[in-house]
């Protein structure tokens, strides 16, 4: 009986391990998962062509080629795109900067030019984007202006404040719109000034033509020009004067300011200053003649503060410059032309003349070159040969704004046949400052001359001042002009009155 019950639990063993196992996990429900439906396919439209470029390189260059011919055939000047601008200069401790942009070594269409002292000669080949033509502007720095003001005593200049006084006071409203309508006519001045510095012409088929102030083209005197066409290009070769270019404000040339860009307007634009560009001239440009004298007056400096000066290239003579308008005040500029050199006496091979150099002198020349120059009061008063020089005499008379009396003075100078001169004047100890009567006088050869008048005295109210005359006769012992005064008696101390 044991052997069977034994015998029987080992059978159902495994019903009982069955039966003691866990019951299995549930049976996972699998997710469906939507299929989304492809987006159909869409051609992609092909990138519509770039339209002609309408950007134009120039690059100057120091002569004009070799055999030169004004046919219109540019091949003599090899490539007329400009090289590859030069990285700047990094500030100590810096990285190389990156080179600036080379958009204008993109351009399809390109201009060279030579400045020189005979004008521009110039070289184009334009592309399909400059079909109708291209403007191309030419210019040199205008110098910059004195501000307008009210003068100061002692000097300078009070800039216009158009709403308050001197005391923080609002100005009455007839007195702002006057300073208003001041301002305004000073900023007109300074922009036509500046346009006088940059002249615009046009390249095209029909040659090169200037711009009128209607902004149509108009013929240019002296200018000449050649155009060749083909596959799908024109190449221009042209000429100007010097009377064409613009004015300049420095001597030598050293650098021009050019613009060229496509002509696809009936008038030139008006660029802004970054779309200029500045390019060196590889060789400075002097205009003869005087060109020495010229280069001396534009690099004297300035003692008197900024004196704006200027020349047009086609007329040697000619200087500019800027001044206070006469009875301004200081509120308005007006322009002053004045001679750059002209002569006035010789001696043996010596020439002597005026020369402007922002303010009065004598130029001392032997066969054109410069011997040496003298600042003076302007244009001699007399000249005369004594003792085998040239003796010029110069007088000066001005107010002084800081105590508002009268200066004046005599200059001598005598020139030797060698170019060398002498200052011959032997000052006085009591010369001015003088009454508004002061006067100069002189004997026709000059061997006396003087000043007379009324000497000025700040606490002189109440007082009779007496005339006073100072003379200078010249002196054949030791060749120079010597002083001596008295002082008038009253009958004609009051007639100096």
């Amino acid at each position: 009986m044991r052997t069977r019950r034994l015998t029987a639990l080992l059978l159902l063993a495994p019903f009982f391990a069955a039966a003691c196992r866990p019951a299995p996990p549930p049976a996972t429900a699998r997710a469906e998962i939507a299929v989304l439906p492809k987006p159909p396919v869409v051609a992609t439209p092909p990138a519509a062509a770039p339209g002609p470029s309408p950007l134009v390189s120039v690059k100057t260059q120091a002569r004009v080629p070799e055999g030169f011919v004004l046919d219109g055939d540019v091949a003599e000047w090899g490539s007329l795109v400009p090289p590859p601008p030069r990285p700047a200069r990094p500030a100590r401790g810096e990285s190389a900067l990156p080179p600036p942009s080379t958009s204008a070594m993109d351009a399809p269409s390109h201009v060279a030019l030579v400045l020189s002292s005979a004008g521009v000669t110039l070289a184009a080949e334009l592309d399909e984007g400059s079909r109708d033509g291209i403007w191309l502007g030419l210019g040199f720095g205008a110098p910059e202006l004195p501000p307008i003001g009210y003068f100061q005593r002692g000097g300078g200049v009070m800039p216009l404040n158009c709403e308050t006084d001197m005391g923080g006071e609002p100005l009455p409203a007839d007195v702002q719109k006057a300073c208003q309508e001041t301002l305004a006519r000073h900023d007109a001045f300074i922009a036509g000034y500046e346009a006088r510095f940059v002249r615009f012409f046009r390249l095209d088929r029909g040659g090169l033509s200037g711009i009128g102030e209607d902004g149509k083209g108009r013929p240019i005197e002296g200018a000449k020009a050649a155009v060749k066409g083909g596959d799908g290009r024109l190449t221009i070769e042209a000429t100007l004067p010097t009377s064409a270019l613009p004015r300049a404000s420095s001597a030598p040339i050293d650098s021009i300011r050019l613009f060229a860009r496509a002509a696809d307007a009936p008038r030139p634009p008006a660029p802004a200053d970054e779309e200029w560009v500045w390019r060196e001239i590889p060789e400075p440009v002097s205009y003869e003649p005087f060109a020495n004298l010229r280069a001396l007056a534009f690099q004297s400096p300035e003692p008197l503060g900024p004196i704006p000066m200027s020349y047009q290239p086609g007329d040697p003579f000619e200087l500019e410059i800027i001044r206070y308008a006469s009875g301004s005040d200081g509120t308005a500029l007006e322009p002053e032309r004045q001679g750059l050199y002209t002569p006035i006496s010789t001696i043996g091979d010596v020439e002597i003349g005026e020369l402007f150099m922002r303010q009065p002198a004598l130029a001392i020349l032997r066969k054109g070159e410069i011997v040496d120059t003298i600042h003076t009061y302007g244009a001699p008063t007399g000249i005369v040969r004594r003792n085998k020089e040239l003796h010029l005499f110069f007088y000066e008379q001005y107010t002084s704004t800081d105590i508002w009396a009268e200066s004046a003075d005599w200059q001598v100078i005598g020139v030797k046949p060698s170019g060398e001169y002498t200052e011959l004047l032997v000052g006085a100890a009591e010369n001015g400052p003088w009454a508004k009567d002061v006067e100069e006088f002189h004997s026709t050869r000059f061997d006396r001359f003087g000043i007379r008048g009324t000497p000025w005295r700040q606490d002189a109210e109440g007082e009779v001042q007496r005339a006073v005359e100072i003379t200078w006769r010249y002196d054949a012992t030791t060749g120079m002009y010597r002083p001596s005064s008295r002082v008038l008696p009253a009958t004609k101390a009051k007639k100096a009155r």
